[in-house]
């Protein structure tokens, strides 16, 4: 009876939209995580460069 009661429309709906909204929340969490780090990745490679260009200006 319980395997029935699954595939009811009502519940098979409710599946899907959970299912979708989980999709939808982890993949717009893994875009933030995305962005923070390329941020972070640009921020990192400038003061790399900038401290590169120092020390040839040095030499």
């Amino acid at each position: 009876m319980a395997r029935a009661d699954a595939l009811r429309p009502r519940v098979v709906r409710w599946a899907l939209l959970a299912a979708f909204t989980a999709g939808v929340v982890v993949g717009w969490q893994a875009g933030r995580a995305r962005r923070r780090f390329l941020r972070w990745r640009q921020r990192y490679l400038q003061r790399r460069l900038a401290a590169a260009q120092e020390k040839l200006e040095a030499a």
